[in-house]
């Protein structure tokens, strides 16, 4: 998704909110947005939105010296998640269709989020998920794709619903999958600390990071042992708004979107409502050029 100035208006109340919940001293507030609106102000609009959002985690973290504001709240979620999970564990294991329920399950932890709308309801997610039909539902698809796939690469996104992925990831039950995380912190973004918490790494055969702290997947900002896994993979499981916006635009590659529509514009483009959740192969729906892709 190329910048739009609906991006900007949420950047800033995205960093207002770090201000109010305390994340930040005010004492650095002034100084935080005045260096963000000069960012902005010669931005270039042809960028796609999450490199933009690198840009302003990086003017936070000179201004503040805090490399991490969101960790309280991360190491908060990941734990609340791990309790959701207990609950639904065996509720999602015992029932005869596991795989809807856990993937479910998994999209619903999308709405963990910290960003400017970040207001949100887990428990009346989560039973809204398990119940509505998807406007864009291809998971009989992803399924067969998983039972074919001799590889499959599963790119992770917020903290929390990392803890959601686990559990459809033991569902699945592959034998070679390998989790991406973030490289370094970027809002409520999953890192390797995250995953080695919440023991990704006892059931995927690898966890590794991305090589870049954008809020989603950058192609020509990630490391070349990511692009080695993401060039080879026989399956590409994307979640999150981020990983689409950073992804959405590749053609060629057997890619599905797992993701709650968080955000106008993105609804726009899809072509469903803010709020829905989509399961999206790629192969299946390639997109037109529109006004978002990467020019």
């Amino acid at each position: 998704m190329i910048l739009n100035p609906d991006c900007i208006a949420c950047s800033i109340k995205g960093t207002l909110n770090l201000f109010k919940k305390g994340l930040l001293d005010s004492k650095y507030q002034e100084e935080v947005l005045r260096k963000i609106l000069e960012y902005y102000s010669k931005v270039d609009y042809n960028q796609l939105t999450i490199s933009a959002g690198k840009q302003v985690k990086k003017i936070i973290c000179e201004v503040t010296g805090i490399i991490d504001p969101y960790k309280p709240l991360k190491d908060e979620y990941n734990k609340k998640a791990i309790e959701y999970c207990k609950k639904y564990e065996n509720i999602i294991k015992n029932d005869p269709n596991s795989f809807d329920k856990a993937m479910r399950l998994a999209i619903a932890g999308n709405i963990i989020d910290f960003g400017p709308t970040h207001d949100f309801d887990v428990d009346k997610k989560i039973e809204e998920v398990f119940k509505t039909n998807f406007p864009i539902d291809d998971s009989a698809e992803l399924s067969g794709k998983i039972k074919k796939a001799k590889s499959i690469l599963y790119l992770g996104d917020n903290t929390g619903e990392i803890v959601f992925d686990k559990l459809f990831l033991e569902v699945i039950n592959h034998t070679d999958v390998t989790f991406v995380v973030r490289h370094r912190p970027v809002l409520n973004d999953a890192t390797m600390e995250d995953a080695l918490f919440v023991g990704l790494d006892k059931i995927v055969s690898k966890v590794i990071t991305n090589g870049d702290n954008a809020p989603g997947t950058l192609l020509d900002c990630v490391s070349q042992e990511f692009l080695d896994y993401f060039n080879s993979a026989d399956l590409i499981i994307s979640k999150g708004q981020g990983n689409f916006e950073g992804l959405s635009h590749i053609k060629d590659k057997n890619i599905f979107f797992l993701l709650t529509v968080k955000c106008q514009l993105i609804a726009d483009e899809i072509g469903v409502n803010e709020g829905d959740c989509i399961v999206k192969s790629q192969l299946k729906h390639q997109e037109k050029k529109g006004l978002y892709d990467k020019k």
